[in-house]
């Protein structure tokens, strides 16, 4: 199997300039990954990874591989802002009933007028679905699950199976986690195939091996493999342009969710186990003819990195057995020894300010208003606030999140209609009705109507007139 084009290539972007008749590359972005202690594979997983010939989610990146994945599933559980802005736009684009409606292009719109369903389409598209399509776990759950795994880690994979029972056709619809799929490096040109497996260990495989399945790209031209007599095949739905898998349509937050995690876990260490070192010691050196006191050859005979690393093992919370006292006597006219206590970083106004910043960070990410996540903003001279923004900054990023995910499952259902053989299904489709919509429907229409004016206000027009002034004549005494 071909390994050369399997990954996403790392390198840094590079821009040529020109000094007289040479070019001069100048590297902009540089800088080395500054987490990869979280998000490196283990040995056992790397073996793994190829020996099988899977495709790691991270690509080819040095610093990392297919645990990226579990640091962005870690992300959205941890980071209370990352994961509250995924909830509430999973509530708003996917989070009521799915309702039906007729099918459009997603990519063109001709200024056609679209006929709403009649109540009998409705009714029988709506038995046509139960009748022939299951869902593992229910439509409306299996839809905010993709909607889920999306904006985690920008991937939703889904498993379609074709069944013939009592001589009728029936489809199953299984969305994977994302941790559970791996792609399978290919040769270029052979259609891509994913690795199942609950577990990715070398025992675990060796007795269960994985089920490879092919991925349909085409939606018009599906690629099937029979297993039992039964077909199967793979959508993918991926956010970015990476050759492989996606990521998150908010990534460029990734440190600042980060950032709110480390700061969370810092203060629950520094108050549960006082785990930072917090003190320096200053002590007087041995006989400079025998060896000094912070003696680094004894630290290392004794299994240790550096002095330092013997006293932060065994005086700090990241040994495994620390101690807290030692007491030690010093020769006969040394100078006294000097201990200077550090304080831990407990400033409040230090991370209410860096907190608030990773929140606004995290935000603009997500593409999410202050006033919709429900922080306090200003009003200015607007009545109904929630609403009109709602409508002029939200309501676009919540219908194209809806209409992505949509149109990967209706694009399924149209795979399973052609099937069939039912082309009249095809100019169907499945949606989600906004939670607020009656009230964005009020806001509009009072919004599209002229305001009346207040008749216990003046009439700005008017006010804005010369107003006669009764100028008084010459006094009788005047001159």
């Amino acid at each position: 199997m071909a390994t050369d084009n399997c990954c996403d290539d790392p390198k840094s972007p590079m821009h040529n300039f020109r000094k007289g008749r040479r070019k001069i590359g100048i590297e902009l972005m540089d800088f080395p990954n500054p987490i990869p202690a979280e998000i490196t594979d283990t040995d056992d997983l790397s073996k793994l990874l190829e020996k099988w010939k899977f495709v790691p989610y991270a690509g080819m990146n040095k610093h990392t591989g297919h645990s990226l994945l579990l640091w962005y599933l870690m992300l959205a559980k941890l980071s209370p802002t990352h994961g509250a802005c995924i909830r509430k736009r999973i509530q708003y684009a996917i989070g009521g009933k799915v309702i039906f409606a007729r099918s459009t292009d997603p990519d063109f719109e001709i200024g056609e007028d679209r006929q709403e369903m009649s109540i009998a389409e409705k009714t029988r598209y709506r038995e046509a679905i139960k009748t022939f399509i299951e869902f593992d776990g229910g439509i409306r759950r299996i839809i905010r699950r993709a909607g889920w795994q999306f904006e985690t880690n920008g991937n939703a994979f889904v498993e379609l199976s074709v069944a013939r029972v009592l001589d009728q056709v029936r489809f199953n619809i299984r969305l994977h986690p994302t941790t559970n799929v791996m792609f399978r490096k290919t040769d270029a040109g052979e259609p891509r195939a994913v690795g199942i497996s609950p577990i990715w260990t070398e025992a675990y495989l060796r007795k269960n091996p994985p089920r490879f399945l092919p991925v349909t790209e085409n939606f018009d031209a599906p690629v099937w493999i029979t297993e039992n007599g039964v077909n199967k095949t793979v959508f993918h739905l991926k956010a970015g342009s990476n050759t492989w898998y996606g990521r998150p349509q908010s990534e460029s937050a990734d440190l600042y969710k980060y950032r709110e995690v480390q700061d969370a876990l810092y203060l629950v260490k520094q108050s549960a186990a006082n785990f930072v070192g917090q003190l320096i010691i200053e002590i007087e050196d041995d006989d400079p003819e025998t060896a000094p006191a912070t003696n680094e050859t004894e630290a290392a005979e004794a299994g240790f990195n550096s002095f330092a690393d013997r006293m932060e093992q065994n005086f700090t919370q990241k040994g495994d057995d620390p101690q807290s006292v030692l007491v030690t006597s010093r020769p006969y006219g040394s100078r006294p020894m000097l201990v200077h206590q550090v304080k831990p970083n407990t400033n409040q106004d230090w991370y209410k300010v860096t907190g608030e910043i990773s929140e606004l960070k995290i935000l603009r990410a997500h593409s999410c208003t202050l006033r919709f996540m429900g922080f306090e903003a200003a009003n200015g001279f607007a009545t109904d606030v929630f609403v009109g923004d709602y409508v002029m900054n939200m309501e676009p990023v919540i219908n194209a999140f809806r209409e992505e995910i949509t149109t990967f499952f209706n694009s399924i259902l149209n795979v399973c209609w052609r099937v069939i053989g039912n082309d009249e299904f095809v100019n169907f489709a499945i949606d989600f009705a906004s939670p607020i919509q009656s009230a964005i429907e009020q806001y509009k229409t009072a919004s599209a109507q002229p305001q009346q004016p207040d008749p216990q206000q003046p009439d700005p027009q008017q006010s804005n007139q010369p107003q006669p002034q009764n100028t008084p004549g010459p006094s009788p005494g005047g001159q």
